[in-house]
């Protein structure tokens, strides 16, 4: 049996600056909404951005009858979020975290929204990678660098320590992560990182300069077949 994940990430729901550039953040996600559907999927992963205001109530309504799980991203609010969503909530450092046994894999998920994995957290995080589970990691931010532009003002701020962590690992991890608002894939040793395009739009890919594609939205599915693991990117175009 072929087990589907939708990985959603970078909404911005009624935020300022895509009302700005005439993007309907809300019309966007429902697109995405109704591929997912379309798709046969009922379990859905956000990595966090998911908006502001009543954007946020919007995005909970929307997936109230789904399976759910949420990461912050640095534009999330965690008294705002933690409101709906409260698995994994650290009341003390206002993040969320948490693992699960899904299958045969270990799902860990981490909060970036400050920017970085707290010390905290990679003490949580050193115990959860113990399991002798192939490990799948979502998170924000990409934990790895792809060499363009944006790594220089999107980059996790502890990377170096964690991807030292994640290397001494003796079974394959897989990161799924967002962020960047593009589609970029790497292996390094036993970790393979996937960053999923953004709902709302995407940035171009250069080494130079940042450049933003307002019309494309796209979203990842992720496919479980026993052991087995991969994914694909459905992307949507919009004329609005």
């Amino acid at each position: 049996m072929i087990k589907k994940i939708a990985h959603i990430t970078d909404l911005h729901l009624d935020e300022e600056f895509s009302i700005g550039i005439k993007i309907n953040t809300r019309k966007r996600f429902d697109m995405i909404l109704e591929s997912i559907k379309e798709n046969e999927i009922n379990e859905i992963i956000c990595t966090g951005d998911i908006g502001i205001n009543k954007g946020v109530d919007y995005f909970f309504e929307r997936l109230k009858n789904m399976n759910l799980s949420v990461t912050m991203g640095n534009h999330d609010d965690f008294f705002e979020i933690s409101k709906y969503y409260s698995l994994g909530a650290d009341y003390e450092l206002n993040k969320i975290y948490k693992s699960r046994v899904y299958g045969q894999y270990k799902f860990i998920y981490l909060d970036s929204s400050t920017g970085y994995i707290d010390d905290k957290q990679i003490e949580w995080l050193k115990t959860e990678l113990k399991s002798s589970r192939p490990l799948m990691i979502f998170v924000h931010h990409p934990i790895f660098a792809t060499g363009l532009k944006i790594d220089e003002i999107g980059q996790l701020n502890n990377s170096n320590e964690l991807k030292k962590l994640l290397i001494e690992v003796p079974r394959p991890i897989h990161i799924f992560c967002g962020h960047y608002h593009m589609e970029s894939s790497l292996v390094h040793k036993n970790i393979a990182q996937q960053i999923t395009p953004a709902v709302v739009f995407q940035v171009k890919k250069s080494i130079d300069k940042i450049d933003l594609d307002a019309s494309i939205s796209g979203y990842r599915i992720i496919e479980i077949k026993n052991s087995e693991l991969s994914s694909k990117v459905v992307y949507l175009n919009h004329a609005d």
